[in-house]
């Protein structure tokens, strides 16, 4: 899943609990193998000193300006599978009415401070939601449980309101090995709610107390209170210091905001956080918390300034233990992450016409090869929801051919399929050709004439971000389907790549060139992970195992190209069509052929067709060779937007020149490219401009083509 998250701050913990909050649930999330992009509003207060957090490991992190450098973003926003809205953003209204505008996938609003939120919509008086956007939102994910979600339903009008409760980093929150310095501490930014409570349970027992020893530790308290001499006080704690202060307190104080009392069921941060690292915790007292840590066994309550010295007169090391084992079992991070997948799932079920346009997002262990393809012979397109697989899919289908598509949808955009589905001659099963194929497959096995092997991420960004599964679908996934291939005794083509080549010696490529590729570099599990492919190919057609043919594939461009995949070409347009700053990596004298994707359909289904010798390839690619900076230049004059370049360097391994010699293509299958690149350019762009664009947006005139 592709997630955006636009939240108060993720780079700055100082005076807000967002960040420990959004830290804790993003890595998780991470974790679990999706893709996490932050973005936060550049504000003085979060900046400079104050921001403790600048390249998170888990996530990107990206800052913009205001709401027009916000629109920088839109592409992100609209290709994402899910974006959250947190509570506290700035222009936090508009910054919704923007995400609801443009995001394709499910919308949520997290709100890290609900009973606040409430208090100030009901007064008129809340600065970052209003009542219009609520209903908006396909989920509202709330930091109060309780009779509060029934009221968000009912009375503000939200789709679904669900409880999701702050977590902790279990890794980040363990009690260490240092002394006990204070007996009570404290841990929370001011607020004049708070005081109140902070000033029973904590100051008013160190004025009794003076042997005690005490420590209040957040900003913004004013000058003008009186701080016993026993309280030390500090101004601020970096989340990476937390753990090492609760573990040094005998005891911590949780102090719980006015509204979030009224409205119950609203556990602090801190809670967690002191209870991972086994710190006994004395709070006030609030409903809902005993659903949360058993009173007097996991946690202790106190009303009164006396109920706090009698709590610090006890020994309550056993209290801190049963604290740490409820949260570890509860309360965690990973906890946090799992619900809140499963809320996005739930939440694109529930989106209008999911089960007749965007039924491929679920998985259907039931799938079966429909009825009404009666016996027909049949053509299976593994990674048929892919760029390229997805075009040759619609071509077959326009050519009469019962089409099966096979896709684990780990890069593919089902969106892709939208305009298929609903054909009589076309299903799609959702399965990993890694794992032994699905049942709907194998039980129609014999019916199969025809396997096309599209199925693997294609480019660097996303064969990397798994390297080993890159490996295993280019090898026992090509197994799989060759063997399938056998048992139907059908046709079997692979598409392999221009990468077999490596960064290249001899130019242009004839496919004799044996390569040269870093077998050990970051690229090597798709470049070796294609050659090995190649090779078992040509082992099964040695041994009259299987009738094959291996397209090597160079440069493909087009419509249903993913934003983000990081291509140069759709990299290039989709930074173009935002306004953002065009990279450029090295000095853009490197060269690429750009063949336009209706022509690659065209080449595959006449190499499928195709009589000639099994054990060679074909170049399938564009013998125009363009340098990266002419590619640059054409799509910014096709956008007609102002744009700055920037210079990056360049990847490692990434090949200086590629351009295919397709003389044998020509030769044999009377094949070569027709679409000029420029209206290729201009096509795809206008694509782009579409599939980024919501109602009432403008595409730039200079690429109003109609897009394929």
């Amino acid at each position: 899943m592709k997630l955006v998250v636009l939240g108060l701050s993720l780079g700055s913990s100082w005076g807000n609990g967002h960040a420990t909050t959004f830290r804790a649930l993003l890595k998780a999330y991470a974790a679990r193998g999706h893709d996490v992009l932050f973005l936060e509003r550049e504000v003085p207060w979060y900046a400079g000193a104050h921001r403790d957090l600048t390249d998170p490991e888990f996530c990107r992190l990206q800052y913009y300006r205001d709401l027009e450098d916000l629109g920088s973003h839109r592409l992100e926003i609209a290709g994402a599978d899910a974006v959250i809205v947190g509570s506290y953003v700035p222009d936090g209204v508009e910054v919704s009415r923007f995400v609801q505008h443009h995001a394709r996938g499910v919308t949520a609003f997290y709100d890290i401070d609900t009973p606040v939120t409430l208090a100030a919509l009901e007064r008129g008086a809340c600065t970052y939601l209003s009542p219009e956007v609520i209903p908006g939102f396909d989920v509202y994910l709330s930091f109060t449980g309780g009779p509060t979600l029934q009221r968000l339903e009912t009375q503000f009008g939200a789709r679904a309101a669900r409880a999701l409760y702050c977590s902790v980093d279990d890794a980040a929150y363990q009690p260490l090995p240092v002394p006990k310095d204070w007996d009570l501490t404290y841990l929370g930014t001011y607020s004049p709610d708070r005081q109140p409570t902070l000033e029973r349970l904590l100051l008013e027992p160190a004025r009794r107390r003076p042997d005690l020893r005490m420590a209040v530790a957040g900003p913004q308290y004013p000058d003008d209170i009186d701080w016993p001499a026993n309280v030390e006080r500090m101004e601020h704690l970096p989340p990476d210091r937390h753990a090492a202060f609760y573990s040094a307190s005998r005891m911590t104080l949780n102090v719980t905001r006015a509204d979030m009392i009224a409205a119950g069921w609203s556990p602090s941060v801190r809670l967690f956080e002191a209870g991972a690292c086994g710190t006994p915790i004395l709070s006030d007292r609030w409903d809902g918390i005993d659903d949360l840590f058993v009173p007097d066994r996991e946690i202790l309550i106190a009303d009164t300034t006396e109920d706090a010295l009698a709590a610090l007169d006890r020994s309550a090391a056993a209290i801190g233990d049963a604290a740490r084992a409820a949260v570890l079992a509860a309360h965690t991070a990973p906890h946090r992450a799992a619900q809140l997948e499963t809320y996005l799932t739930e939440a694109m079920a529930r989106k209008p016409g999911h089960d007749e346009r965007n039924r491929m997002m679920i998985v259907d262990g039931n799938t079966r090869i429909p009825p009404s393809f009666g016996q027909a012979p049949l053509t299976l397109v593994a990674g048929g929801a892919g760029f390229i697989g997805s075009h040759l899919c619609a071509e077959l289908l326009a050519r009469g051919k019962h089409v099966v598509c096979l896709d684990n949808l780990q890069t593919a955009r089902p969106t892709n399929l939208r305009l298929l589905e609903k054909h009589p001659r076309f299903t799609f099963i959702e399965g990993d050709i890694v794992n032994a194929l699905p049942d709907a497959v194998l039980e129609h096995a014999a019916r199969f004439e025809r396997v096309y092997n599209l199925a693997c991420a294609a480019s660097p960004p996303q064969y990397q971000a798994d390297p080993e599964h890159t490996m295993l679908t280019c090898v026992v996934g090509t197994d799989n389907l060759l063997r399938l291939a056998e048992m139907a005794d059908a046709r079997f083509l692979l598409t392999s790549t221009s990468e077999v080549y490596g960064d290249p010696e001899v130019h242009p490529q004839r496919e004799d060139y044996r390569g040269f590729v870093n077998c050990t570099g970051p690229r090597a599990c798709y470049d070796e992970g294609k050659r090995a492919a190649e090779a078992m190919a040509f082992d099964f057609a040695r041994m009259n195992r299987a009738e094959v043919r291996v397209a090597r594939i160079f440069n493909t461009y087009g419509p249903h190209m993913h934003p983000d995949d990081g291509r140069v070409v759709s990299n290039l347009i989709c930074q173009a069509l935002s306004g953002r700053e065009v990279t450029i990596y090295g000095d853009g004298s490197q060269t690429r052929s750009f063949c336009y994707v209706s022509d690659m359909v065209d080449g595959l289904i006449r190499l499928m067709e195709s009589d000639l010798d099994q054990m060679e390839p074909i170049n399938l690619g564009n013998p125009e060779e363009r340098t990266i900076s002419e590619l640059a230049d054409a799509i910014l004059d096709l956008v007609g937007r102002p744009a700055s370049v920037v210079h990056r360097p360049l990847p490692i391994d990434d090949p200086r020149r590629r351009r295919p010699d397709i003389t044998r293509a020509q030769a044999l299958l009377d094949w070569m490219p027709r679409m000029p690149l420029a209206e290729g350019l201009a096509r795809t762009c206008a694509w782009f401009a579409e599939e980024i664009a919501g109602p009432g947006d403008q595409v730039p005139a200079t690429i109003s083509v109609a897009a394929e």
